[in-house]
């Protein structure tokens, strides 16, 4: 009886482990910080695998039976694992307002072709949002918002129980609402380099009506980066308090992780 009671006590044990580290483990490896292609494939394991471990103990009781056949069990772990992806997903798309900007301010300032390494998507990506991507990142973990994400992870047990039907429509409607709200703030970040832009192409219109023997191009490049640049420099604080309150209000209204 005792070899029974140990058996179904530690198989009790791996189910509400597996189940508990599908969700945190998908979520942690696509949300941004814990999830960057620069942080070790090593490091983040042993923190989803660390992170289930604290949670596993609180969750036992609001966990499903164990489903006594094998597609059973599959299809709860597959969705568990969706809704991790779900929620890692609405992170990144909070940070891709980043790369919206900076590939609109990169555009009006003449850098759009000069490619370089983006360490936050592991790619090629414009300067501007490079270096926007990467100064988001160390925003959020200097004002302690990347507790947020992981706030986010633990209440999202109450939003979606384990074992619950998927709100399929829900999880689509909100995906295409923060698609759309990321080029919309990205839009509204690179606003000043649009219209800067708009009136540096109309001054320069005019300049070579007015002077035609100027090689307007020749002399349109450097004054379009370097006005691009001192702009830039103007404008970078107001447009990254602007995202950064778009991002802490929407994990706290989409996850209440506040």
């Amino acid at each position: 009886m005792p070899v029974v009671s140990l058996e179904a006590f530690l198989n009790a044990q791996i189910y509400a482990f597996l189940l508990v580290f599908a969700r945190v483990g998908t979520a942690l490896m696509f949300m941004p910080i814990f999830g960057e292609s620069f942080v070790s494939g090593t490091i983040r394991l042993l923190f989803a695998l660390g992170m289930s471990l604290l949670l596993m103990p609180v969750l036992m009781p609001t966990l499903p039976v164990a489903p006594t056949d094998v597609p059973g069990l599959i299809t709860l772990i597959a969705t568990e694992g969706f809704i991790g992806l779900f929620l890692g997903v609405i992170a990144r798309l909070l940070m891709s307002t980043l790369e919206v900007a900076g590939m609109i301010i990169s555009m009006q300032t003449g850098l759009a072709a000069a490619m370089m390494f983006n360490p936050s998507l592991g790619t090629q990506g414009s300067p501007f949002g490079s270096m926007l991507g990467v100064l988001g990142i160390t925003i959020v973990v200097i004002a302690d918002l990347h507790h947020l994400l992981l706030a986010g992870i633990g209440n999202s047990y109450a939003l979606f129980p384990p074992g619950g039907l998927l709100p399929v429509n829900d999880f689509s409607e909100t995906i295409m609402r923060l698609v759309g709200q990321s080029f919309a703030i990205g839009t509204q970040m690179a606003a000043p380099f649009v219209i800067g832009g708009i009136i540096l192409n109309v001054a320069l219109g005019v300049l070579s009506r007015l002077v035609p023997q100027m090689q307007i191009f020749f002399v349109a490049l450097p004054v379009q980066i370097g006005a691009g640049l001192m702009l830039f420099a103007i404008s970078l604080g107001a447009a990254m308090l602007l995202w950064l309150t778009l991002f802490e209000e929407t994990l706290i209204g989409l996850l209440g992780s506040g």
